[in-house]
C-alpha cells in the first residue's frame, strides 16, 4: 500500500462535475496535455449529479413584491464583482457551447408560477438530472478529445515548487498513492455540503479541495455562506432527499409544527406556496424559520390536504423523492429537517480564476465570491462559466512556464498518508466523520450564536485530539482518516468565520446579531492556516466596492 506512482501532464483538473469536465475540455481544445482527476467514475459523485436546470437572469426578474423580511440590498453575500461581471459575460455563450458538444438542451421561458427565469434544460430532465445528463454526454466527449481521465483518486494535497503549484498528488482505490506533476492545477472539486449530517449531496463533497488550498498557504473567503435548503425528507436509509418546489407549491400543502400551526405564516404572513418561488426566500429565510421551530419540537410537511388533481399534476422526477421516502404523504405529514446543499464562501480567484497562489485555478463551488442575487446564476450555470474561463486561461498562463521537475519535491500528502496508514489506535476515523457532520449541522446551521459557535469549535478540538489515534486496517480507513482530516479543517473555517461575522445576512443568521449591518460588515471574512502550526484563522477583508 501507498507505493508511489507519478505521471506529467501540462494542465491538471481536479474533479469530474460541471466545472472541471468544460474545464478539461476547454483546456484541451486550447492545446494543452490535459489529465483529469476524479475521486470516482467520471462525474458520478459530484453535485452536478443532483442539479437539474441551467438558468441565468436578474434576480429583478425573481424578486417578490411585498415581501416580508426581504432583502434586496446589493451586496448580500459579499460578492466579487468583478467576477461575477466576468460570470454573466460568458454564461449565455457557453450554454451555446453545450449544444455544439452535443448536449440535446430545450429552452424553458419563465412563467408566472416557480419559474421565474428563463432557463435550459437537457432532454429528459423532466423524470432525471439535468446535471447527471450533461455530465454522461460529457464524458465521452472528454475522452475523444485525448484527455487523460484518472478515476478512483482521492487527491488530497497540491504539490509547490519554488512558489507556484507544481501538480498534486492521492490515494488511488487499489492503495498506491499517485503524484501527478502539472505546470497548471485547476480545482474543481465541489463545496462541502456533504460534510453535513443533513444533505442530499454526496458525502464525498466534503471540503477536500478547501483543506488542500488552506494547507498550500492559500486563503477562503465567505465560509460562514454555507446554504440550506427548508424541506429534507427523510428515507429509511437514513440519507434525506430535496423536496423539490413544485412539491411544496401544490394547492393545500404547508409547514406545520407540533402545535398544528402554519409555520411560514406564522414567521411570514404568507403561505409556503407564494413563498417558494422567490429565490431568497427559500434558501435564506424558510430554513430559518424551519430551524428556530424544530428548537421547540418537530416541523412537519403536511401534505394531506393537497387536491387529487394536484396529485396527478405532479411530474414524476417529484414522485421520485417522494417514494423514497416509504411514507404514503397523501395520508400522513412526514418531518422534516432543513438541509446543507451548497457553500457559497471558497478560494478566491480574480476574473481569470486565478488564485493567489501561481499555477493554482479554481471554478465551481469551491470558488468564493461568485453569487449575486442582483445578477442571477443557477448553480449549474455559473459553474459552467468558471470551468470555461479557468481552463481557457489556466493554458494561457503556462505559456513559457517550465515543465514542474518530478524529482526532490516534497509531497506532505503522502508523508501524512504514510503517517496515518501506520495508526493502531482505537480510534475508527468513520466514526469522527460522522461526528464532525453532526457538529457542523447542529453548530453551523441556519441559527448560530456566539456561545453555540463556541460549543462547536471545542467539539471540534476534541475530535482533533481524537484524530491522532486513528485505527487504520485497511484502504478504506485510510480514506475515512483523510477525508476526517480535511472536514476538521474546513469545518473549523465555517465556524471560525461565522464568529467573526458578528450580523445576519441573507442566509447566514446569527441570533445575537439578527440584523444585517453594512457599516461594519459590508465585507468578507478571510481564512487561512497557519503552515506550520496548522493554526485557522479568521479576519475581516477589506470592505466591498458595490457597483453603481
Amino acid at each position: 500500500m501507498l507505493e508511489n506512482e507519478s505521471l506529467s501532464t501540462d494542465i491538471l483538473v481536479v474533479g469530474s462535475g460541471i466545472a472541471g469536465m468544460i474545464a478539461a475540455i476547454e483546456a484541451r481544445k486550447a492545446g494543452a496535455e490535459v489529465v483529469l482527476a476524479s475521486r470516482s467514475k467520471l462525474g458520478k459523485e459530484s453535485s452536478t449529479a443532483v442539479a437539474r436546470t441551467f438558468a441565468f437572469g436578474s434576480e429583478e426578474e425573481t424578486r417578490g413584491r411585498n415581501m416580508p423580511g426581504y432583502d434586496n440590498k446589493p451586496g448580500k453575500y459579499i460578492e466579487d464583482w468583478t467576477l461575477v461581471r466576468s460570470l454573466t459575460e460568458e454564461a449565455p455563450g457557453q450554454i451555446e457551447n453545450l449544444i455544439r458538444l452535443g448536449v440535446p438542451m430545450v429552452r424553458i421561458p419563465a412563467d408566472k408560477g416557480y419559474e421565474k427565469l428563463p432557463a435550459y434544460r437537457p432532454k429528459g430532465s423532466d423524470v432525471s438530472h439535468g446535471g447527471a445528463i450533461v455530465l454522461d454526454i460529457l464524458g465521452p466527449v472528454a475522452s475523444n478529445l485525448g484527455i487523460r481521465v484518472v478515476e478512483g483518486c482521492q487527491i488530497t494535497n497540491l504539490l509547490r515548487d519554488e512558489g507556484r503549484i507544481a501538480g498534486a498528488s492521492g490515494l488511488r482505490q487499489d492503495g498506491g498513492w499517485l503524484s501527478i506533476h502539472a505546470r497548471a492545477v485547476i480545482l474543481a472539486t465541489g463545496g462541502a455540503a456533504g460534510m453535513s449530517e443533513v444533505t442530499c449531496s454526496s458525502r464525498e463533497v466534503c471540503g477536500n479541495g478547501y483543506a488542500m488550498a488552506l494547507r498550500a498557504g492559500i486563503s477562503l473567503k465567505n465560509m460562514e455562506f454555507n446554504e440550506y435548503y427548508p424541506v429534507g425528507l427523510p428515507t429509511p436509509r437514513g440519507q434525506y432527499v430535496h423536496c423539490a418546489p413544485l412539491t411544496l407549491m401544490m394547492k393545500g400543502a404547508c409547514l406545520r409544527n407540533e402545535a398544528g400551526e402554519d409555520v411560514v405564516k406564522k414567521h411570514f404572513g404568507i403561505s409556503v406556496q407564494e413563498a417558494m418561488p422567490t429565490t431568497t426566500m427559500r434558501f435564506d429565510w424558510l430554513p430559518r424559520a424551519v430551524a428556530l421551530e424544530m428548537e421547540r419540537g418537530k416541523v412537519y410537511l403536511d401534505l394531506t390536504g393537497v387536491p387529487a388533481e394536484d396529485w396527478d399534476r405532479l411530474p414524476e422526477r417529484n414522485w421520485r423523492q417522494i417514494r423514497q421516502t416509504h411514507v404514503d404523504m397523501k395520508m400522513t405529514p412526514l418531518p422534516i429537517m432543513p438541509m446543507s446543499i451548497a457553500f457559497r464562501g471558497g478560494i478566491s480567484v480574480d476574473a481569470r480564476m486565478q488564485s493567489s497562489l501561481a499555477g493554482l485555478y479554481a471554478a465551481g463551488e469551491v470558488v468564493g465570491g461568485w453569487m449575486a442575487w442582483e445578477r442571477w446564476l443557477g448553480y449549474l450555470t455559473a459553474c459552467l462559466a468558471m470551468g470555461a474561463i479557468a481552463g481557457r486561461k489556466a493554458v494561457a498562463g503556462i505559456e513559457g512556464a517550465k515543465a514542474p521537475r518530478k524529482a526532490g519535491l516534497v509531497d506532505e500528502g503522502l508523508d501524512e498518508a504514510r503517517a496515518v496508514s501506520k495508526g493502531k489506535g482505537e480510534t475508527d476515523p468513520g466514526e469522527v466523520g460522522d461526528e464532525i457532520r453532526r457538529v457542523v449541522y447542529r453548530y453551523g446551521g441556519p441559527v448560530r450564536s456566539a456561545a453555540s459557535l463556541g460549543e462547536g469549535l471545542r467539539k471540534l478540538d476534541d475530535l482533533t485530539a481524537r484524530a491522532t489515534g486513528f485505527r487504520c486496517g485497511g484502504i478504506s480507513e485510510l480514506r475515512d482518516a483523510l477525508d476526517a482530516k480535511a472536514m476538521l479543517l474546513a469545518a473549523r473555517a465555517v465556524l471560525k468565520a461565522s464568529v467573526v461575522r458578528t450580523e445576519s445576512r441573507g442566509g447566514f443568521f446569527r441570533r445575537d446579531f439578527p440584523d444585517r449591518n453594512d457599516k461594519d460588515w459590508l465585507r468578507p471574512i478571510m481564512v487561512s492556516c497557519d503552515r506550520a502550526s496548522g493554526e485557522v484563522r479568521a479576519e475581516p477583508g477589506k470592505k466591498l466596492v458595490l457597483p453603481k
